[in-house]
């Protein structure tokens, strides 16, 4: 097969002929698929820098993606490219994610009309606020005033409960589902739990007006609020909707299958219209679906986002794969034939001098064989074969399962790990998880066992290495022997 034909340009990338349409393309709505590695984020990051040295404003390109450490790397590649074309950047495009760019604009509209500027309600203030009001149930049935189901009453001091209840929170107010609609489908859907958390959304509502008040009226927004207020408040002023429309000339939108129905209606209030709009999505890839992305927005963007004839928006794919090979690209089109939907993004072809890749599956017999074969097998490949440690990576299911495990086992092996921070909750992160566990210990001293022990002394509170475990494990041992305990190791 042949290869595409590619077009160098001054900063040395490549363009294939779609590509190269994609970063000329200036006018009205433009849907962009491509499956992983096919170039959509480089070809993103082309088309702002194409758009900068045709004499755009930067400040005038929304960019918008999803996570703070994405959008700084975005932000950061954008930067780079531009200042390889001579230009200073002394003014930046706008790479936000939706919820950033939504509490700009509402603090923007506050300072204009000398109101308070909002405040965004963090992750831990919603847990206290939804604790607080989980605490004053009491035991009987007539102490509780939201009517919880008797089979959830053991369970609403937990923090599982309190976690659960606020995901059900936000992933209604993404989807603009007050009370009495939640209440209406836990009806129809025989959830007793629905019509009960209905009732405490509008406590919940309540306690934050009456904060609001006491914080001289500046507005406390959760994250899934933020987006649907910035919505409102541009839908209600049509003078401040005029306005963001004319600063912003052109808007780009990374990865969309991770929008939510909130940011997708957003994005139609400020881009609609006939907008020079492009988006790129890989309909397979849904990153914050835990989070309420719904991939279903690729397949009704060309009709939402028309033309300013009214024509839907035009629609390109990406199939050379930048990224793999033949024979990993063989493995995933035998897996993409079992997936369902449109299918035309998943037949991707590799550059004619792409190495074919290599595929392989293991299975283990438990969690630790799996952690000393993948610690061998990164070991190896750093020693044998010189990859440096920042180019590996390993993909878990469940950081909260997989990942404390995984990283005991990797630290023994000498193998240096790191995680991002900002993808863990704050309780997960690993300068905070092993003071609470030290704490919960403290508290609870039936908690602490070997598993426990062993976890708080490689932690960096502990600061032991697998040598100094060996070491205080016979010590401990010796102690056992000489006051008569004679029971083997380990029981």
């Amino acid at each position: 097969m042949a290869g595409p034909a590619l077009t160098v340009g001054d900063s040395g990338w490549r363009a294939d002929p779609v590509q190269a349409e994609v970063v000329g393309h200036t006018d009205g709505p433009m849907l962009v698929l491509g499956g992983p590695g096919t170039g959509k984020t480089s070809t993103l990051v082309e088309a702002v820098a194409a758009r900068v040295t045709e004499g755009v404003d930067p400040e005038r390109i929304l960019v918008l993606t999803f996570g703070r450490r994405g959008a700084t790397a975005l932000r950061q590649r954008i930067e780079a490219r531009i200042a390889q074309d001579g230009h200073r950047v002394l003014r930046e495009p706008l790479v936000r994610t939706f919820p950033a760019y939504a509490f700009g604009l509402l603090r923007r509209a506050a300072a204009e009309r000398g109101e308070p500027s909002p405040r965004l309600l963090t992750g831990p203030e919603q847990d206290l606020i939804i604790r607080e009001l989980l605490d004053v149930v009491g035991e009987e049935p007539e102490d509780d005033p939201v009517g919880w189901p008797t089979d959830l009453r053991p369970a609403l001091r937990t923090r599982a409960f309190a976690g659960q209840l606020r995901d059900l929170l936000m992933r209604a107010a993404e989807r603009g589902v007050g009370p009495i609609d939640l209440a209406r489908l836990g009806d129809k859907l025989g959830r007793a739990d629905w019509p009960a958390a209905a009732r405490f959304l509008r406590e919940y509502v309540a306690v934050l007006a009456l904060r609001d008040v006491s914080n001289r009226g500046s507005i406390a927004y959760d994250p899934a609020e933020l987006v649907r207020a910035a919505t409102g408040l541009l839908r209600d002023d049509e003078e401040l909707l005029a306005a963001e429309r004319r600063r912003l000339s052109h808007v780009y939108l990374d990865e969309l299958a991770d929008t939510d129905p909130a940011q997708f209606e957003l994005l139609s209030v400020i881009a609609g219209g006939g907008k020079s709009l492009v988006a790129f999505a890989d309909p397979d890839s849904s990153t914050y679906a835990f989070r309420g992305a719904d991939p279903a927005g690729v397949a009704t963007f060309p009709h939402r986002f028309r033309t300013a004839s009214g024509a839907p928006a035009a629609q390109v794919l990406l199939s050379t794969s930048y990224r793999a090979g033949p024979a990993l690209l063989a493995a995933i089109a035998r897996l993409g034939r079992r997936l369902r939907g449109p299918a035309a993004h998943r037949r991707l072809h590799p550059l004619p001098d792409a190495p074919p890749g290599v595929v392989e599956v293991h299975t283990f017999r438990s969690a630790t064989s799996e952690a000393a074969w993948l610690a061998h097998a990164l070991r190896s490949a750093h020693l044998l074969d010189g990859v440096p440690w920042s180019r590996m990576a390993v993909l878990v299911r469940s950081t909260a399962l997989q990942l404390p495990t995984l990283r005991r086992a990797l630290h023994a092996a000498g193998v240096p790990t790191v995680v991002h921070g900002e993808d863990l909750p704050l309780h997960l992160q690993p300068a905070v998880a092993p003071l609470l566990l030290l704490l919960r210990c403290a508290l609870e001293p039936e908690r602490l066992d070997e598993e426990t022990a062993v976890a708080l002394l490689h932690s960096p509170l502990g600061g032991a290495d697998p040598l100094a475990e060996r070491r205080l494990r016979q010590g401990l041992r010796a102690l056992a022997l000489a006051g008569g305990d004679r029971r083997p190791p380990g029981s």
